[in-house]
């Protein structure tokens, strides 16, 4: 009995140690902008209802290996308490390798969770948005 549990331990550790090592590709059919809005989505009350307007990408720097980094910024339609309140800014860098595969940051949403205040998310807006 103690041999069976010892072996069913030894199964279980190996296959999470291989589930954990196993590297998961994303969805390579999703273009850079569909992962910034699905991003975005993640932070919103109802996702299912954002429109988005002015969605622009900035590049920031390129290297000779064929790397990018930039920003999307742009605006999407948001509710606070439960209400219409109108459309947000939001701020999203991206990364993308020579090889086509795209990181996407965190996104910033305007007055959302109070995750950066407007006095501090105006100077980002302004640095890499407006160009």
């Amino acid at each position: 009995m103690l041999l069976r549990v010892l072996v069913l331990l030894l199964v279980a550790g190996c296959s999470y140690i291989a589930g954990v090592m196993t590297e998961v590709s994303s969805n390579t059919e999703m273009d850079a902008e569909s992962k910034v809005k699905s991003a975005v989505e993640d932070f919103l009350i109802y996702p299912s209802t954002a429109t988005y307007k002015n969605v622009k990408y900035h590049v920031l720097n390129q290297n000779e290996e064929g790397d990018e980094t930039g920003y999307y910024c742009g605006e999407v339609f948001g509710f606070e308490d439960g209400l219409p309140y109108g459309y947000k800014r939001f701020i999203v860098r991206l990364h993308k390798n020579a090889e086509g595969k795209t990181i996407v940051s965190i996104p910033l949403v305007e007055k959302v969770d109070d995750i950066v205040p407007v006095e501090q998310f105006d100077p980002i807006w302004e640095r890499y948005c407006n160009r």
